[in-house]
């Protein structure tokens, strides 16, 4: 096979596979074979693997794969931050020894060594802030800090109803989320990345975003640089000026309008160096993937577990109106028959509507479905750059909600001090009022006495 096409070809399943992780479960997609190429993907693959286990191994071997699944999955576990280290550390040590020992060349300077390793150092150093930064913790005995999250993002009725945590003892507040590998309530609740063995919340998404910032950068550029570096040798060894020629009809081809001859040229003299570049590629694939699913995230005032719950809410109310329009199609036909029949026409009249889908799956990812439905309003998009701000400095807007709430408190006391001041001051006019009239009595019953 040619390299070259493999290489694309493999470039491009990465690509069709992050797209399937991402947004398989999206409604659009709603029975189609991408939505069953995601479950098997995420859920199928792993239910087979139980199934063989169980029948090979029996019940032994069942219990030991979902301990080996609760542990690596739903309890804290380190392993992800080791394989993040390993690659990115063992990434630079075959850099540096396959790729910078090269430099400098015609293409690229010594420069290029200082730049690659302080993009390694800045993302190993927000690798290790994201990790130990707190996502938002929410505490049932800080009483204030509380009361600013509910009244920063109240309760909508759609996907946040009033809910109380049973762990942590606390009403939650709209948009977060008890993470069970975690054990604790988290504001504004997006995920748990395994990758840095936290959650990502409120008060950290902003260091997970510098994070995976840094390591796009990181992976971008040692992809180029490895091209870069690439080229050069082939520059200085002159392959740019090779000529192929075709002994059959004579052809004479420059050698760089043969990619694939090219690629087989650098895999033969730096097979290192060629793998060291298409993992980093491949890597800047998957992380810009993600990136931007989160910059849009961030865009339509969502978090990651909030589309999960838009998207359960969007298959529910589909679901309801598949049936009612069912129901409704079902009464027009039973009508439609009895007329025919009271007609004489022996229930052979025209048919009402049908209860199949015409088109197929390929027409429902064109928006030929017979229902449609529109989701309740989304009241914690509040615009871009608010959106944003509110990633970028939480701390601000949970500051002015509790100084709201303090203000409010002020206000209230001081009704109530001025109700009661009211009240005793009427107390003791009506006090004074009396002893006057006891003393009048008094007098006049002193004068009749006379």
């Amino acid at each position: 096979m040619d390299l070259f096409l493999f290489a694309i070809g493999y470039l491009g399943l990465t690509a069709f596979f992050i797209g399937i992780l991402l947004f398989g479960e999206s409604p659009v997609f709603r029975n189609t074979p991408i939505a069953s190429l995601h479950w098997f993907v995420t859920q199928g693959i792993f239910d087979g693997l139980g199934w063989i286990v169980a029948k090979t191994c029996g019940a032994r071997g069942a219990r030991a794969l979902d301990s080996v699944y609760l542990t690596c999955c739903e309890r804290p576990n380190a392993a992800l931050q080791v394989a993040y280290l390993a690659m990115v550390l063992g990434g630079y040590w075959l850099y540096w020894n396959n790729l910078f020992s090269l430099l400098p060349n015609p293409w690229a300077d010594r420069d290029h060594i200082l730049l690659g390793s302080a993009s390694v150092a800045v993302s190993l150093g927000l690798f290790v802030f994201a990790s130990a930064s707190d996502p938002g913790t929410i505490r049932a005995g800080d009483a204030d800090t509380l009361a600013a999250w509910h009244a920063l993002y109240p309760l909508d009725n759609a996907i946040w109803p009033e809910k109380t945590c049973s762990t942590c003892g606390l009403s939650r507040p709209a948009r977060s989320k008890h993470c069970r590998i975690c054990n604790r309530c988290v504001a504004r609740h997006d995920h748990h990345c395994a990758w840095i063995n936290n959650c990502v919340g409120a008060a950290n998404m902003r260091h997970f975003l510098a994070f995976l910032v840094a390591n796009l950068a990181m992976c971008a550029y040692g992809a180029v640089l490895a091209c870069v570096i690439l080229g050069g040798e082939m520059e200085a060894r002159g392959v740019w000026r090779l000529n192929l020629v075709n002994y059959a009809t004579g052809r004479v081809v420059p050698m760089w309008r043969v990619p694939s001859k090219m690629l087989e040229w650098l895999i033969v003299l730096y097979p290192v160096g060629v793998a060291v570049g298409l993992f980093m590629g491949v890597a800047t694939l998957l992380v810009a993937f993600f990136l931007s699913y989160q910059l849009y995230l961030l865009a339509v005032g969502r978090t990651q577990y909030e589309m999960f719950r838009w998207r359960d809410l969007h298959h529910q109310m589909l679901e309801e109106a598949e049936q009612q329009e069912e129901q409704r199609i079902a009464a027009e036909r039973e009508a439609a028959t009895r007329e025919a029949e009271a007609a004489g026409k022996g229930g052979g009249g025209k048919q009402v509507g049908s209860s199949e889908k015409r088109g197929g799956w390929l027409s429902s990812l064109w928006g030929a479905r017979r229902v449609r439905v529109e989701l309740p309003k989304n009241i914690y998009h509040r615009g871009f750059w608010r959106n944003a701000a509110e990633v970028l400095a939480p701390e601000v807007y949970l500051e002015q909600e509790k100084k709201k709430a303090r203000r409010a408190a002020a206000r209230a006391a001081g009704a109530a001090g001025a109700v009661d001041a009211g009240g005793s001051g009427r107390r003791e006019k009506q006090g004074g009022g009396g002893g006057v009239g006891a003393g009048g009595k008094a007098q006049r019953g002193s004068k009749k006495t006379q």
